[in-house]
């Protein structure tokens, strides 16, 4: 599995409790120090696991919240470095496409007026994790940025046909 995939589930599991997090324990399953954990890290910790609490309201299911969050994290990333980094765009079309393949399962067999109120709440979590990826990128733009070039490089050699790549050069 790619490096960012890799790390995105890692956040994922860390989240829903499947996992400890080396950033966030030591070996001795002790909490790390805050000094110990990048601001960015810090700020991702915390909006990740506001976003996970949320989304279990109405998404009950660990694999397929897990998976929906993994894409709405690499899609949020994606849009903020088209967003805000010179050397990427964000490819509108694909965007649509890719989150409405994210989305569908939290309205499948739902009844109109709850797959609405669940679309809603869902797509506001987005929107946060999106906020947290553009505040990551006001504290370091530079870091950001270049971290970038390795997103695109991962998810773009991804040979799924269903890749989440939406970025292209600018």
């Amino acid at each position: 599995m790619r490096r960012i995939l890799a790390s995105a589930l890692a956040s994922v599991l860390v989240m829903c409790g499947l996992m400890t997090s080396a950033a966030a324990q030591t070996a001795n399953d002790k909490p790390a120090a805050r000094s110990d954990i990048s601001p960015n890290g810090r700020m991702a910790m915390h909006v990740n696991g506001i976003v996970l609490e949320d989304l279990k309201q109405f998404i009950p299911d660990d694999a397929a919240r897990s998976g929906i969050f993994m894409r709405m994290v690499l899609l949020a990333k994606q849009e903020a470095i088209g967003a805000s980094c010179a050397d990427y765009t964000v490819d509108q079309k694909r965007l649509t496409a890719v989150m409405m393949r994210t989305m569908q399962p939290i309205s499948d067999n739902a009844a109109k007026d709850v797959a609405t109120a669940n679309l809603g709440r869902a797509l506001r979590q987005y929107h946060t994790l999106l906020g947290s990826e553009l505040a990551q990128f006001a504290y370091d733009p530079s870091a950001f940025c270049a971290n970038a070039k390795t997103v695109v490089a991962e998810l773009g050699t991804d040979p799924e046909p269903q890749s989440v790549l939406v970025l292209k050069p600018a």
